[in-house]
């Protein structure tokens, strides 16, 4: 069985063990999938357009030892403090008193912001092909998200589908994962969806300005931090994964070599879940998870 079955095949009984749950809480309708078991709980966020299935392949790897919560955004939720009482309203209503959070892409920003606003719910953070903009770019790049949300639908949808295909082609199973983000991407809400989450980069951007993270807080302190970011990731300069990491002192970085891009967790799907399983064994956490 070729790579691209394989995964087909995992996806099959994926969607047959596993249901989306939803969350109403006031206006937003929160998707989440609960699965996995253990005494520990990881949360994952994933990134731009993406919903509680788009990173299904970690889920399922990670389930042996874990119970995980993959969980997508509402479009309603325009807010960043909605967006984290919508992260806590999924923990809360499954009894989850702590969690590790797995951020990729603006997932990173997401469950950077909950532990800012939530710092006793996170015992530690896997910030995966994430960063913070600096310099120009942390003008010119919201500035440019800004302008592009206002382009026609179509043509977003078509500009990610063609950067998608480009991000995949070094996937072993290159063939099963653009046909997935291309049915992604041809859902009903999927346009809404990148809009969206693309306006909410743009408010991230200025939550951390206003709360800006520093080695100086406590809880920032305690924390222990996992970066994954390749050598040739183009979504964050080397400069800004090397400020993420200068931020949090109990971090440390893993940096997949050059042709892995901007989805580890796609191209080097082992030696991503082997980190993440290294760092969720050797988590301090102040209590059961």
């Amino acid at each position: 069985m070729n790579a691209s079955a394989q995964m087909a095949e995992t996806l099959r009984v994926f969607r047959q063990t596993h249901s989306t749950s939803i969350l109403q809480l006031g206006k937003d309708r929160w998707e989440y999938i609960l699965g996995g078991k253990g005494d520990r709980t990881i949360v994952i966020i994933g990134g731009g357009g993406s919903t509680a299935e788009s990173m299904f392949s970690i889920n399922a790897a990670l389930e042996s030892n874990c119970q995980v919560v993959s969980l997508g955004i509402p479009t309603s939720a325009a807010t960043v403090e909605e967006v984290n009482r919508g992260i806590e309203g999924i923990i809360d209503s499954l009894g989850i008193g702590q969690a590790i959070f797995l951020g990729h892409s603006l997932g990173g920003f997401v469950a950077q912001s909950f532990a800012v606003r939530h710092p006793q719910r996170v015992a530690g953070l896997v910030l995966s092909s994430t960063g913070f903009y600096l310099g120009a770019r942390a003008v010119l790049l919201p500035a440019a998200t800004r302008l592009m949300m206002r382009f026609p639908t179509a043509w977003l949808l078509r500009a990610v589908g063609s950067q998608m295909g480009r991000l995949l082609k070094p996937a072993e199973a290159a063939d099963f994962w653009l046909q997935f983000y291309q049915d992604e991407l041809g859902q009903p809400d999927a346009g809404a969806r990148l809009k969206h989450q693309g306006s909410l980069l743009v408010k991230y951007a200025a939550f951390f300005r206003d709360n800006p993270i520093h080695a100086g807080l406590p809880w920032v302190e305690s924390l222990p931090v996992q970066i994954i970011a390749a050598e040739d990731d183009r979504g964050f300069t080397k400069r800004e994964i090397a400020y993420l990491g200068s931020l949090y002192p109990r971090s440390q970085t893993i940096t997949p070599p050059a042709g892995t891009g901007h989805l580890s967790f796609l191209i080097r799907p082992r030696e991503y879940v082997e980190a993440v399983e290294r760092f969720v064994a050797d988590a301090v956490t102040a209590g059961p998870l």
